[in-house]
């Protein structure tokens, strides 16, 4: 993480002249200076995830009492611990950003504590989406683990049984909107952006789906083009636009264009999440991650294999046609040995930052007006930034 972004955040904050200069803001971000304000900055987040944490019993207790359910015991034991399993590990990133979004947007007279429980309860729904959409995307791509631990589709007692219990995940989620959200304006605003987010991300499924599933040696469609729709649809969505946008909602902003600049900024912070993580699954340590990457195997259409075709000579590229898709241990490194001598780790880098620089400048230019506070995507920025995970 860089140390001196959250001092940024608090200079844009409090000081409209620093945030009007450019190359004030720039020289800013390029220091190594304030590191105790990052340090408070990581305990403040530390100390939120565990509140969001300490909410979660009380979302699942409210699902599993559901009169109906209580009826079949055996099933509601079930449902508890699906959801236990599939909801435990990660960074819950995309809950707090729900959270963060609402305290930044909302008007500080109208944050309660009330307030707040509903926006963790808000965030624990956009965490079970992800799970809805981890277990899916594990029985698609025969994934082994997930956060450490088996799949949940490995597991002996569960098998194609997960298929259901991806289905018990969804509609849990939706009881919950129902449960806590129902009586609010905003509810039919909610549950759309869910279930348009729920369709975009199967859209970005099935175009990675097919790609890795195409005739052998077909790399005709390994273009960036194409690999901007899937990390667009695939990613962005259901990562950054959803919870943004859940937290406007909550704070009563429903205003069409401050959710379109508040999208295209998440679209753009998307595209760097989803290219660390094609870094992360080829270089990535399992160990770190708590998932052993596939995408070679699978033969993905990655932002490391679209790079690569498009930097290959011949040989490079017979090397690449021979080895990539397959899942023996020997061409897998061999793929990995051939992006680095590429010179993608380094591209890699350069073009993290790049697009890192590109977010910070576009949220520079935010027009007054929008209720969009700059330090909301910048915070969003630290959470994913130089990340090994």
């Amino acid at each position: 993480m860089n140390l001196s972004k959250f001092f940024l955040s608090k200079i844009i904050k409090r000081s409209n002249a620093a945030f009007s200069d450019h190359n004030y803001i720039l020289s800013v971000l390029k220091s190594n200076s304030c590191k105790m304000a990052t340090n408070v900055s990581v305990s403040e987040m530390q100390k939120e995830k565990e509140t969001f944490q300490d909410v979660l019993p009380n979302v699942i207790q409210s699902i599993v009492t559901i009169p109906k359910l209580i009826e079949v015991p055996e099933f509601s034991m079930w449902m508890k611990k699906v959801l236990d399993y599939n909801l435990a590990g990660g960074k819950k990133n995309r809950g707090l950003i729900t959270v963060q979004a609402y305290e930044m947007i909302e008007k500080p007279e109208n944050i309660t504590e009330e307030s707040l429980r509903q926006s963790r309860i808000m965030g624990w729904c956009v965490e079970m989406l992800q799970a809805y959409l981890l277990m899916t995307d594990d029985i698609m791509d025969g994934s082994t683990t997930r956060r450490g631990v088996p799949c949940w589709f490995r597991l002996p007692e569960v098998g194609l049984g997960a298929v259901n219990d991806v289905i018990l995940v969804y509609t849990a989620m939706m009881e919950v909107l129902k449960i806590h959200f129902g009586d609010k304006n905003e509810y039919a605003h909610i549950v759309h952006s869910f279930n348009e987010t729920l369709m975009f991300t199967s859209l970005g499924q099935h175009l990675d789906y097919t790609m890795a599933h195409r005739k052998k040696n077909d790399y005709s469609l390994f273009t960036i083009d194409r690999y901007n729709a899937i990390v667009k649809y695939k990613t962005s969505y259901y990562t950054f636009k959803l919870p943004i946008c859940l937290g406007m909602l909550l704070a009563n902003n429903t205003d069409p264009n401050s959710h379109k600049i508040a999208e295209e900024i998440c679209l753009q912070i998307g595209h760097l999440f989803q290219m660390q993580d094609d870094f992360i699954d080829c270089f990535g340590s399992e160990s770190v991650t708590g998932k052993a990457g596939t995408d070679i195997q699978e033969g993905k259409c990655s932002w490391l294999a679209v790079t690569a075709l498009q930097r290959c000579n011949e040989a490079q590229r017979s090397v690449f046609l021979s080895c990539y898709g397959s899942k023996e241990p020997a061409h897998v490194e061999r793929i990995q040995r051939l992006y680095e001598q590429l010179g993608l780790p380094q591209l890699y880098r350069e073009e993290e930052r790049a697009r890192y620089d590109a977010v910070v400048q576009r949220v520079q230019n935010l027009p007054p007006g929008t209720n969009l506070p700059p330090e909301l995507f910048l915070r969003t920025l630290d959470m994913i930034y130089q990340r090994k995970q």
